[in-house]
Order: structure tokens, then sequence, then C-alpha cells
């Protein structure tokens, strides 16, 4: 099935296959790069991230440093609450927590130390709904805010990434990772929920499946984050090689100025931890996941059609890896 789509892909690649039109709408970037600094400043930009975030209210939940592969460049994950943004998300439901939380990164490139975040604004359209807007601006002004005094560096406002103008992501050339997202959430395990199975049970049995990497892609629990006012909970894990080959893969991106840059693909580092969901519906404790190939699409869709093609193999290989883990927890 794998080859068939990936022959599906190419050939329609080679021909131009054009994609489906788009309703017209805001067209929003998957990333924000929010600051740039000079070469050699990126230890004090990480050190100036949890002040900036305690002096906005927002919590620090984790962060991490990013596999690079052994490239020379260097980024640090930062995995966010900001609670208000998350209040405004949880009103549409738990699953709608796949949106959170916020996820910022410094990273380094050939220029020199920026800062970068996930933008709420696509991603919250895609997973939260179409018109779920005026939180998610909100909260960018409050990164622009947060990073404009005390905090080193020039502020900018750098879209970059994928560039959509509506929430919906389609199929790629019509047979691959697309469509309503609701329908990408999938199931990886459900139990009654009593003693010993509880959210939080289920919640502490996968942060400890995870507390040893897994071989092929290195993943591991990073983090636990209990929703507020939900009997839910988001676990994210990440892996050296899982997020090395991601960045290798995506390269420059849509941005062909950055194709000589050493591991240009770097700046993609906000887009793991990858989030399991463990929620309780009806009698039931559920971990839930995203379709990994639609979750790549999501974040990396900017390496373009061959790239995808040539790499199908690598999401359902992250998925089993994910789904072995929430075995393991059991």
């Amino acid at each position: 099935m794998r080859m068939a789509l990936v022959r599906a892909m190419a050939t329609a690649a080679l021909m131009g296959a054009a994609a489906p039109a788009m309703a017209a709408g805001p067209e929003y970037s998957t990333f924000l790069r929010l600051v740039d600094a000079p070469t050699g400043s990126y230890d004090q930009m990480v050190a100036a991230v949890p002040g900036a975030l305690e002096r906005a209210g927002w919590q620090l939940i984790t962060s991490h440093e990013a596999g690079t592969g052994g490239c020379v460049h260097r980024a640090r994950t930062f995995v966010v609450n900001a609670p208000a943004f998350t209040a405004e998300v949880l009103k549409h439901g738990p699953r709608a927590a796949f949106a959170l939380p916020l996820r910022l990164s410094v990273y380094e490139d050939d220029l020199g130390v920026h800062l970068a975040a996930v933008n709420p604004q696509s991603l919250a359209r895609t997973i939260v709904g179409e018109t779920f807007e005026a939180p998610s601006t909100e909260v960018v002004n409050q990164l622009r805010a947060m990073t404009a005094s005390g905090f080193p560096g020039k502020p900018v406002a750098v879209p970059y990434g994928q560039r959509r103008s509506q929430g919906l992501i389609d199929k790629t050339m019509g047979v691959v990772a697309g469509g309503p997202f609701p329908g990408k959430i999938e199931q990886g395990r459900s139990v009654k929920s009593g003693p010993g199975t509880t959210v939080a049970d289920v919640a502490g049995k996968l942060m400890a499946a995870g507390a040893k990497a897994t071989k092929r892609w290195g993943l591991r629990s990073v983090y636990r984050f209990d929703l507020p006012g939900q009997n839910a909970t988001l676990v994210g894990f990440t892996g050296g090689p899982m997020e090395s080959k991601s960045y290798a893969i995506v390269g420059p991106g849509l941005d062909d100025s950055r194709a000589k840059y050493a591991c240009p693909g770097l700046d993609h580092a906000a887009a793991y931890p990858i989030e399991l969901l463990v929620v309780e519906e009806g009698n039931d404790v559920k971990v839930l996941l995203i379709d990994e190939m639609f979750r790549m699409k999501m974040y990396f869709e900017d390496a373009g059609k061959m790239k995808f093609a040539a790499n199908m193999a690598m999401p359902g290989s992250i998925e089993d890896e994910l789904r072995d883990l929430i075995e393991d927890a059991f």
C-alpha cells in the first residue's frame, strides 16, 4: 500500500497535478519567527526564555535540546501553558487540546540566533475550527509583547513554513493524509475506567513506559500536562533521531535563500513533542493520537510533495513506535 501511494504521489507531482481550490481567508504560516539575535547569543537567549514566560504569567511545562544529528547548530524547544488561551481552547472540549500547549524554540542558523513559535493562528484553525481566530490572534499578540522589551535580540514578525488560507488541510495529490481534523484523531487504547485505570493512572503509566527511549526514533516521554477543568491529560513524546531526520527532510522548506545553510530545518524545532491525549469519555479511559502522516503535514508540508513521497514510511514507523509505547504502558 505504501509503495502504491509513493508511486501515485510521485506520478502526480511529475505531472504537475493541481491542488484543490481553497476557500479565501486570512493566510497564516505554520511558524512565526519572533526574535533575531547575533551569532554566539544562543545560551543567553535560552536562559532568557523562562523569565519572559514568568513575566507574561505563563507556565513553562518543560524544555529539551532538539535532536540535530550532529549539526554545528543547536536548538532548544520550550513547551508552554498560556492559561487564558488554554481555557479558550478547552471550551471546545478535551479533544481540542491537540492545539495545546504552545511550543517555542530557540535555534541557531548561519545568520545568528532566533526565537520562534508554532503559529497558533494556523494550528488552532485546523484543530479547533475555522472560526477560532480571536483567541489565537490574542495569544500571538501576547507572544510579541513578551519579546518586545527586556528580551535579548531584535523583535521581528516573520512568518515561515507552510502558508494556508484555511484550517482544512487537503489531501496531497488527492490520496494522502488530508481532510477534517476530527477524523484524524485515532484511538491507541481504550479501557474501562475504575480503580487503577483513571486518567491519572493511565497518564502515569504512559510516562513510565516512555522513560526508556525507543530503538529507532528514540521516542521518550518528556512531559505531562493535566488539562485544567477537564478529566484529561496530555503526555508529550519526542526523540532525537526523529527530530533530526525531520529537520533534514524539510530543509529550507519554502525559503530557497536558506538552501545553503547548515541544517536549515532546525527552524522547525517547535514542531515537537508529539502529544498523546488521555481522556475519560463515557465509562472508558482512552488514549488518543493524531494520525502521524497528517501530523507531519500539519508541521512539515513545506518540505514539498516529492520529499513526502520519498519518506512515506517514516510517519507510519513513528506511529508504530507510539502504539508500542501505549501497549507497553498496559
